[in-house]
This record gives structure tokens, sequence and C-alpha cells, in this order.
């Protein structure tokens, strides 16, 4: 059996933020999240499927920590999912079996045994998650004892064929059957992958398989908060002897972790859980709380960061980060400001390639690209958003 991991997305839903394969949670890039966690499923033999950009940088993390795994590079992007599979699938013989696993979902690692059980009688199985609210996805059409019959891409709330989402965890019996089908797709057609998924269940037995554990999904920015939630749940509280805790600071409920170097200054409260990189710095009157702080990140004098997730280097000076996601090298001025809360108290709509998409959440701060500055006394409305390396001034607001 070869195991299949699309790395290659251009991550275009994400902007103004960084590739999402990239992204550090409790110090851990989350394709090493994914990684680790299909290999204790039971997983094996990985080809990571990159997309020349980020090749370097994930073949870097990977043998970093001896994560044994080949790379397929997708030299087209504009194939899609599809041209991603087929990339990976150079790697493979038809007569293997093959799982195919998205960059995307974070489930729990039983999942991958559950598939291969439920479907040993069948020529493959595709993890199904049930859901009670429109998620911008792949719903399957099934019939009988859940035989799926079609992938129904994003079909726009009160149009899903059921309440089954499809999560890209696909198990196929032959890799030689799945290869026939993307070859006679035009890769470059929006849903080439579920097209040929479609055609091949017409002629063979895929099965859903029901799952009703954790799933989260990053497509969108503010999928990282709920994404660090769940892995801040998962961490056990360690703070190494290398750091520098003041005596009069305050660490606050479970999960906490602090890493080398990490200083904590008086009266400095870490509330968990709670993951402080190595080298950061909670400054004196401080509140850190619900949050990740990625290497050599900065809580400055008198500064909250409530529920935000901030990437390595960034700095803040008596700010309030609230709800927010916030890219490498990041400079917050003194008494500037991410408002999370609508004062009509309704969701936080944020615009992502000029749609305006519902965030679902009541609360949602920032979303701030990459070495962007942030003046004094300057403010950033809920869901609002700077691009990389631009620069808001002093006193200005960004709605």
């Amino acid at each position: 059996m070869k195991t299949i991991f699309l790395a290659s997305g251009r991550s275009s839903r994400m902007e103004p933020l960084g590739d999402k394969n990239l992204l550090e949670f409790c110090g851990v890039p989350f394709v090493l999240h994914l990684l680790q966690n299909a290999q204790k499923g039971g997983l094996k033999n990985f080809i990571v499927v990159t997309n020349g950009e980020n090749t370097e940088e994930i073949k870097n993390i990977l043998q970093k920590e001896g994560f044994p795994a080949q790379i397929a590079i997708q030299e087209n992007l504009d194939e899609g999912q599809a041209g991603g599979v087929i990339a990976g699938l150079k790697l493979v013989e038809d007569g293997d079996e093959v799982f195919v696993l998205g960059g995307n979902d974070l489930v729990d690692s039983s999942a991958y045994q559950d598939i291969f059980k439920q479907s040993k009688n069948a020529d493959g199985g595709i993890l199904a998650k049930k859901v009670d609210q429109y998620f911008p996805g792949g719903y399957l059409q099934i019939s009988g004892k859940n035989k799926i019959e079609s992938i129904v891409e994003k079909p726009g709330e009160g149009n899903e064929p059921s309440d089954l989402v499809n999560i890209v965890a696909h198990f196929f019996r032959s890799a030689g059957d799945l290869r026939v089908m993307l070859q006679k797709q035009t890769l470059t057609q929006p849903d080439a992958y579920e097209k040929a998924l479609t055609k091949l269940f017409a002629k063979k037995t895929f099965l859903a398989v029901p799952y009703e554990k954790i799933w989260q999904a990053i497509k969108y920015p503010w999928h990282i908060l709920e994404i660090m939630e769940t892995l801040l749940s998962q961490q056990k509280a360690s703070i190494s002897k290398k750091a520098e805790i003041s005596k009069s600071a305050q660490i606050k409920g479970e999960g906490v972790i602090i890493k080398d170097g990490a200083r904590v200054f008086e009266n400095a409260v870490v509330q968990g859980p709670c993951y402080i990189g190595e080298n950061c710095v909670v400054g004196n009157n401080a509140l850190v709380r619900h949050s990740i702080l990625n290497k050599n990140s900065v809580a400055g004098y008198n500064t909250e960061i409530a529920r935000s997730f901030l990437a390595q280097n960034v700095t803040t000076h008596m700010a309030y980060v609230g709800d927010s996601v916030v890219d490498q090298g990041v400079n917050f001025g003194a008494y500037s400001c991410t408002a999370n809360l609508r004062l009509d108290k309704k969701t936080v709509k944020v615009t992502i390639k000029d749609e305006r998409i519902d965030s679902h959440h009541e609360k949602l701060g920032a979303i701030v690209g990459a070495r962007a500055q942030i003046g004094i006394h300057s403010m950033l409305m809920p869901g609002a958003k700077l691009l990389k390396e631009e620069l808001l001034g002093p006193g200005e607001i960004r709605k």
C-alpha cells in the first residue's frame, strides 16, 4: 500500500497568509502534524506531493524529523487536485492499493483503520462526515448501504445531495483504476478529480465510511484558529527548565507549554491551554490566553493576546490582539487593537477572492500577512485583512 499526501495546493483562499502546510502549531509544521497522525493510524509508504515553491522547505521538515517519505512535484498547479494525484501516482504501481490524503483535513487517527475495515469487501472507501451546517466542500450522493454514486463539489447551501461531506481520506483497492479515470479527464477543468471519481463509482463499488469524531479542515484563514484550539487541547503541559519565569508571574490552567529560552516577566499571566515558543517574551503585566506564540514572538508590556495564532517573530507593544491570525514578522505598534466583535453581535464576514464569506464566528479579529507593520493607535475591525508587507499608518482604521 502507498499513501499519497497532497501538499501542492496554492492556498489561495488563505491570502494574505503563507502556505498553510508550513504554519507551525505548537512548534510543529501543519504538514508534519497530518503526516504523523496518518502514520499513527497505520498508513505507510508516504509520497508527499509538493508544488515546487514549498518543495525544499517540506524536504527539510521531513529530513529534520526523520519522517520517511518520497517527494513528487506537481509541475502544473492549474491541474488542481487531479494533477497532484497524478504526480503522486507516478511513484505507484497499478496493482498497488493506494490512499489519497488531502493537505487540509485533521481527523482522528483511528479513521484510517475504519476505512480499511468497512471497505474490505468493496473497491474502496471514502471518509464521510455528517454535518448540520453548510461546508464549502464536496458532498457525497449515496444509495443503498452507503454505496457512493457521485461527489457534488460545492453545491451551495440548500442544494446538498446529502448531509455527508467528502473528507479527502480516500482508499483505492487498485491504483490503476484511479489512474485510468484521471487520464480521461481534462485536468485543468474544475473538479476534474471529483469527476474522475464519479465515473469510477459507476463501474466499481465504493463505500461512504461514516465518521463521527473530530474533524478540522483548513480552507479559510479562520480555520487556523479552530485547528489551534484542537491541537492545543491535545498537548501535555510542560515548562522548560531553560525558560525564565518571574516569581510574580502566574501560569494558570491546563495545557501550558513554555519552551527553551522563553521569558515571562513580572506580573504577567499565561492562561492555558497556551503555547509559548522558543525565545518568546511575555512582558510585564501582559496576558496571553488560549493562544499560540511561535518562536521569537513578543507579547510586550501590558499587551493582551487572546485566542490568537502568532507565527514566528511577531512583536506587540501595549496592544490587544484577539481572535486573530498573524503571519511571521509582523509588528503591532503601541495601543494598536484588533476588534473582534461586531456591535450588532452578528457573525463576522471576511472577503475571500472578492466574495464576502460568513465565518460563522461571532468573534473574529484580523488576518495579517507576513511582515505587515501596524502603527500606533491603529485599529483593525472584525475580519479585516492586512496584506503581506503592508503598512497601516498611525491612527488608521482598517475595515
